[in-house]
């Protein structure tokens, strides 16, 4: 069982992130495994209040599988399945259990102090290319496969807000494949109604559709994207074509978040372009710097190096904005350190760090634990095995990422950081 619990920790959060939005977070995880062929799948059911599951099919600690559906259970409770051939076999036992007083993991860099100092028109090319009232907005999932409710919630929000949502052809079936998604894509590039895209959801997969549908489509819709986590291999596409993109909340927008930050992203889809100040800690590095701003989840952001979806390529100044969930310090560190070794962090004329979420808990996988010490917080880490020395304005805990918060930014465009002692702004100058 301890090994089944190692992989739990590594795949639980991974897993949980990419959960529909169903009757808030599951009351108890499921899960069991079985051997084949010497590696270790795994069945993890999550069970919600309502009574509503979805199951997760995980191999070495990757969601390979989805399946399962809104069938009731009793109590809130179900067995879990582990596969051996084609045969399912119930086992009952509870491997891990989420409620609100048990803390499995914690968040670094939340609640950071912000204000919206201002709003200011986007100014820059092409022109017209933010929505107006009425304007017909495509709802798709290049990424992850999102349920019916979490798609009808994305649908209602940007109604409310003034839009006219229209839902691609394959964004919930379960069956839908990547040229199902490809289609999606390029139907809300090519269609000329369509003013905007606004994805449901992160997860995984979208760069294999932007590798099927090439450069060209999006330099020639002039329309933007809005979304985050694994749709930052889009704005690196979307700013690799010339064009401006939304990291913003994608269903959660709709969804128990601060109307300050709710209002902020439909203003930005408007074209209105918010300037922030933020307060700033000790691991804040002043100075003031200007450039394309470029970056959003770490991992996905790492992967698209040396890819057409390399922003830090273009010959441009730039300042980097990078956040992570559900991933722990070493692996952090890792994709930092590959950072590093290219030269990306050393090239930045600014660096924006957002939140940490969802890191373990009890700091397994803390880097330095092997060297006779642990670090304190990610921000600590950062700071000593990767600014050293550094001369550029660094801000840390802006409220961008995976946290409670997710305050818009205007990738692409370029940005202004100004670091001084208390406080740091973010901001969009005009042309």
């Amino acid at each position: 069982m301890k090994k089944l619990f190692c992989l739990m920790l590594a795949g639980t959060l991974a897993a949980l992130a990419s959960l529909p939005a169903y009757a808030g977070a599951p009351e108890a995880v499921y899960a069991a495994r079985t051997e084949h062929e010497g590696e270790t799948p795994a069945s993890m059911l999550y069970a919600f209040a309502d009574g509503t599951y979805k199951e997760y099919i995980l191999q070495n600690d990757v969601t390979v599988g989805l399946s399962g559906g809104e069938d009731p259970t009793e109590h809130g409770y179900i067995k879990v399945y582990p596969q051996e051939g084609s045969r399912m076999v119930p086992v009952e036992k509870i491997i891990y259990t989420i409620d609100e007083g048990v803390r499995e993991y914690f968040d670094e860099g939340v609640d950071t102090p912000i204000t919206i100092t201002g709003y200011t028109k986007y100014s820059g090319a092409p022109e017209d290319y933010f929505l107006s009232p009425g304007d017909k907005v495509a709802v798709i999932s290049p990424s992850g496969l999102p349920g019916r409710e979490q798609t009808d919630l994305t649908l209602e929000g940007l109604r409310a807000w003034g839009f006219e949502p229209v839902e691609g052809k394959h964004v919930c079936p379960e069956t839908r494949t990547l040229e199902d998604c490809l289609e999606d894509l390029r139907w809300a590039l090519e269609d000329p109604e369509i003013k905007a895209i606004f994805c449901v959801r992160g997860g995984y997969g979208a760069t294999e559709v932007l590798d099927l549908l090439g450069d060209g489509p999006i330099a020639a819709a002039q329309k933007p994207i809005i979304g985050y986590s694994d749709i930052t291999v889009c704005h690196g596409a979307w700013t690799c074509a010339g064009l401006p993109s939304v990291h913003a909340s994608m269903s959660a927008a709709f969804k128990e978040f601060p109307e300050a930050c709710a209002e902020a992203e439909r203003r930005m889809m408007a074209g209105e372009v918010p300037a922030y100040e933020c307060a700033a800690d000790a691991n804040c590095r002043q100075g003031t710097a200007e450039g394309i701003l470029i970056g959003g989840n770490l991992t996905t952001f790492t992967a698209a190096l040396d890819t057409a979806y390399d922003t830090t390529a273009l010959e441009q100044p730039y300042i980097l904005f990078l956040e992570e969930v559900g991933e722990n310090m070493q692996h952090i560190h890792r994709a930092l350190t590959i950072l590093k070794h290219k030269g990306i962090l050393d090239k930045a004329a600014g660096i924006v760090f957002g939140e940490w979420t969802e890191l373990p808990a009890d700091g397994q996988g803390n880097y330095g634990e092997t060297r006779g010490g642990l670090f304190e917080s990610v921000a600590e880490m950062i700071s000593r095995q990767f600014l050293d020395g550094a001369e550029i304005p660094v801000a840390f805990g802006f409220p961008g990422g995976h946290g409670d918060a997710n305050y818009p930014l205007l990738m692409g465009a370029k940005a202004r950081l100004a670091v001084s002692e208390g406080s740091y702004t973010l901001s969009w100058p005009t042309e």
